[in-house]
């Protein structure tokens, strides 16, 4: 009979390290077989689609067309298993669904505008389009891109340098990812209570010397939290940033009678716990959105070729102009580099251009293989 009381042995730990990441194999096998079926049948059901709309005439196009334009407009505020919540112009809410699965070109996600059919009969409705968007915040999961949300003016990434732990890399991570989805990002240190201002002062310096925008503040006592609340008033904003950071807490707060569930971070390893399950967008006082967010312990920005993750460094780019190759890519090999020379002189900062090393390292493996590496 085993004794459970007994300390496992060397052998023993790895063994049980193994098989956990053999499962995670797996179901990471699993997750991205589906994904490939699936799509493989949304782009035979569009090509389907799009046969039976050449085989129509002028008249019938036309007529499709006026009927679309016709449709009302509404915005996604969140999704969840039993439809779409859509609010209308007149700020009437509508629980919607998509005709078919692959019907639409694109998934709706919260912060679309959509066109949408309303039932005869309840206030439900179906969604039959997508609007052109202006941004989008998105990642990989398992190889499979997971849009966040939608035609976001702002996205403010929710930091702290400990309780829990934030690892810049990370951040640095969304960083690109917000750049690539076309929308600002601004970092918000939380929970400036708990730190003095020498250790705030190092956590936040590679971001400022990058030239973004640094905020602090305390959802517990309310420090620089008029600030905030003033950034939010004319704008779509996403709160984005990993469990335990405060997201919740901070949006209570700033929103009276909101009372969002949160909740404390775990003693035992310095990580947050998920309080948010689903992306949702809330009105602010004297106007503005703010959209909440699930945490994340990952981020995988979607960029198909690795040479322009270079671009997304806004601190490399006044250095690259004086690179000997016009097509540098600022690695450890590349000859000329005058980012390197920039960064051993100290105008970049050392760990952004580690973040920039390690990033293009796992955009080199792909999105089914390429470990989000956010440590170290």
């Amino acid at each position: 009979m085993k004794d459970s009381n007994r300390p496992k042995s060397p052998e023993e730990r790895h063994a049980a390290y193994q098989k956990g990441m053999d499962k995670r194999e797996r179901q990471k096998a699993i997750s991205i077989a589906r994904y490939k079926k699936g799509a493989k049948r949304d782009v035979e059901r569009r090509s389907r689609d799009e046969a039976r709309k050449q085989q129509q005439t002028p008249e019938q196009i036309e007529q499709r067309n006026a009927e679309y334009a016709a449709l009302p407009v509404g915005r996604i505020l969140t999704r969840a298993r039993t439809g779409i919540l859509v609010q209308a112009e007149d700020h009437n809410l509508h629980w919607c669904r998509v005709p078919g699965k692959g019907s639409l070109a694109k998934v709706p996600v919260p912060g679309d505008q959509v066109r949408y059919k309303p039932s005869t009969e309840t206030s439900d409705g179906w969604i039959e389009g997508i609007e052109e968007r202006s941004s989008l915040f998105h990642r990989y999961v398992f190889g499979r891109i997971k849009e966040i949300a939608a035609n976001m003016d702002r996205v403010l990434l929710i930091a702290t340098p400990r309780e829990p732990i934030v690892s810049p890399r990370l951040i640095d991570r969304m960083l690109v990812g917000a750049e690539v989805g076309n929308v600002e990002p601004w970092i918000v240190i939380n929970k400036i209570d708990l730190f003095d201002s020498d250790e705030l002062d190092t956590f936040s310096k590679p971001w400022e010397d990058a030239g973004y925008t640094v905020l602090r503040v305390s959802a517990e006592t309310g420090q620089g939290l008029h600030m905030l609340l003033d950034e939010l008033v004319g704008r779509t904003t996403l709160l984005a940033g990993p469990s335990g950071v405060g997201k919740s807490t901070l949006l209570n707060r700033l929103i009276e009678d909101l009372d969002l569930d949160t909740a404390a971070v775990s003693a035992t390893n310095d990580r947050g716990v998920h309080t948010t399950t689903a992306t949702q967008l809330y009105r602010v006082p004297n106007g503005g959105t703010v959209a909440d967010t699930p945490g994340v312990r990952e981020f995988y920005p979607v960029i198909h070729d690795a040479a322009d993750l270079r671009f997304y460094f806004p601190e490399f780019q006044a250095e690259a102009e004086n690179c000997h190759y016009n097509d540098c890519l600022h690695l450890d090999d590349s000859d000329g580099c005058a980012v390197k020379v920039a960064v051993e002189e100290g105008r970049i900062n050392v760990d952004r251009y580690q973040s920039y090393k390690l990033i293009h390292a796992s955009l080199l493996e792909g999105p089914t293989r390429g470990r989000a590496m956010t440590q170290g």
